[in-house]
């Protein structure tokens, strides 16, 4: 069964992706051939917890609540 994850990409850009439940790292690949690993992660907000796969540790509580507000 595919959980939901809502990624965060160099740029701000944001997805809201399903993946195989067993996936712990999210392998993304660019346009030009640059292959990014993104490690999937809870994130607790507003008493739910969701799915997420931040490009980077420097990607700010406000950047990733700003994500999931996207999609959820």
């Amino acid at each position: 069964m595919p959980k939901n994850v809502v990624t965060i990409m160099p740029g701000g850009q944001v997805e809201h992706v399903a993946v195989d439940d067993e996936l712990a790292v999210m392998r993304m690949s660019g346009e030009k051939g640059a292959t990014l690993e993104l490690p999937i992660e809870s994130y607790k907000l507003d008493g739910e917890t969701y799915l997420v796969a931040r490009f980077s540790g420097l990607v700010s509580d406000q950047e990733t609540e700003n994500a999931i507000r996207q999609f959820y």
